[in-house]
């Protein structure tokens, strides 16, 4: 139900205002003064109608519509300034201020009800529209979180991946600071797959996915999964010795979780990590830092898996 705000000074006034438009279909409120309408519209959170009086102690008419118009941005109030008035500078005083509608004393009352009306379906137009707006804008984000997310670890995806590393980059050239980057493999997880099946190699890439995300404590890095048993840590304004210093607590992450692997030297799940840090040049390859990466992860697994290799670029 719509909510109507009656305001005037004069006892018989607001009576004689009420007994009008109860019949109406409004959720009728009364305030005596500016001040008291001022305080109530304050605390209310949905579309208000209102019939103000102009002349009124403390607050008028014209001061309440002031401060109507100047409040930041919230629910909506639409206005209707009532007074004696009727000279063409009144009027325009009144709409300066912020009333949106105006009626002379003495008023009819099917005007006056017309009036409310118009009113009432401008403010029901602009909260529909402002929910359709919230709805669009919290679909949007939605949309935005699963075209950038895996599905399956729900963390972010390759897509999202390249798409930072590329932003990354442009800001480590412009500010002069180093970029790192760590490839990541989970070890023999072909034979995990195949001792496991693909629900238990599914619960396995959460679990790793999730280590790696909860051991990355900075906001501005990123875990990702790349495919398959791959995945990437993009770790901005960080140097070789830096990024090494993540990998191995990504690898103890991992290796803390003591999962099963049959199908591993060790009988425990374990990951490879290939470090390679630099710093971005303008008219270098941005490329080139993703392949030492991998250069590096291949060297890990070269060298017997669950280790850290680096190479800088």
């Amino acid at each position: 139900m719509m909510k109507l705000l009656l305001v005037d000074d004069e006892e018989l006034s607001l009576a004689y205002l009420k007994q009008i438009v109860n019949p109406w279909g409004y959720e009728v409120m009364t305030a005596s003064n500016g001040k008291q309408a001022w305080e109530y519209l304050q605390s209310e959170c949905e579309p208000v109608l209102a019939v103000v009086d102009w002349v009124m102690p403390e607050i008028d008419g014209i001061e309440l519509c002031r401060k109507i118009k100047g409040r930041a941005e919230g629910h909506k109030i639409y206005v209707i300034m009532l007074t004696m008035r009727t000279d063409k500078d009144g009027l325009v005083l009144a709409l300066n201020s912020g009333a949106d509608d105006y009626i002379s004393k003495p008023f009819h009352a099917e005007e006056l009800r017309s009036r409310l009306q118009v009113g009432r379906r401008l403010l029901e137009y602009q909260y529909t529209l402002a929910c359709l707006t919230e709805e669009l804008i919290c679909a949007n984000l939605e949309l935005n979180r699963m075209v950038s997310t895996d599905g399956l670890t729900e963390i972010a995806n390759r897509r999202h991946f390249e798409e930072r590393y590329k932003d990354e980059w442009r800001r480590a050239m412009r500010e002069e600071i180093p970029l790192a980057v760590i490839m990541i493999d989970i070890d023999y997880f072909k034979k995990y797959n195949d001792f496991y099946g693909h629900i238990g190699g599914d619960h396995c890439l959460k679990r790793v996915a999730h280590a790696l995300s909860q051991t990355i404590s900075r906001a501005g890095d990123l875990v990702a999964r790349c495919g398959g048993e791959e995945f990437a840590v993009l770790l901005p304004n960080t140097d070789n010795v830096g990024a090494i210093v993540v990998a191995e607590a990504l690898r103890s992450a991992v290796n803390q979780l003591a999962l099963e692997h049959y199908g591993s030297p060790s009988q425990l799940l374990s990951i490879s990590l290939g470090v390679a840090a630099s710093f971005p040049q303008q008219g270098g390859n941005s490329e080139e830092l993703l392949k030492r990466a991998d250069q590096a992860l291949y060297q890990a697994k070269t060298a017997g898996r669950n280790n850290v290799r680096s190479i800088s670029v």
